[in-house]
């Protein structure tokens, strides 16, 4: 894996893009955000804390034009969960989201892999096999890794391991 093109510079965008600097073989890691000067602030965070990183990183805000050779594009955007909503309330909402990103994608010469994060995620993650008419197998939801790591939480906390 050589680009990682990151839309959405929230919590969990911003704390993948945090482990990409420092436990990857990523050589460029791209940050799209729709308040722009967020994404070049977070960029200019993650310059300065990838002097720790195990390898050089080039690392940058940028645009839609960055998708075109990306391998990997991580779609973390979307609304935030509203008081008393559920994460099924949120589907109409980040399915417009999602129709304007992918959008701007399906103008590029991106063919790479979509790893999605955005919640209800087996939803996004349909909506984006949907939206950019890729193959079933270059659409990927992070959702089961996200449950794993919980469930192994859990566990160790109750055996106390």
């Amino acid at each position: 894996m050589n680009k990682v093109v990151l839309i959405g510079c929230g919590n969990v965008g911003m704390s993948y893009a945090y482990c990409l600097v420092n436990d990857s073989k990523v050589s460029e890691l791209v940050l799209i955000d729709v308040n722009k000067a967020k994404a070049e602030g977070e960029a200019l965070d993650l310059l300065h804390a990838s002097s720790c990183a195990k390898r050089k990183i080039k690392i940058k805000a940028g645009d839609y034009a960055d998708c075109n050779d990306a391998d990997i594009i991580c779609i973390s955007a979307g609304r935030n969960q509203d008081k008393g909503e559920t994460r099924l309330d949120l589907i109409d909402k980040n399915i417009q989201v999602f129709n304007s990103i992918i959008t701007e994608i399906n103008k590029t010469a991106f063919n790479g892999i979509y790893l999605i994060a955005t919640n209800p995620l087996d939803v996004m993650t349909y909506v984006t096999l949907k939206l950019s008419h890729f193959p079933k197998e270059r659409v990927i939801g992070s959702g089961t890794t996200l449950d794993t790591a919980r469930l192994r939480y859990l566990i160790s906390r109750t055996l106390d391991i």
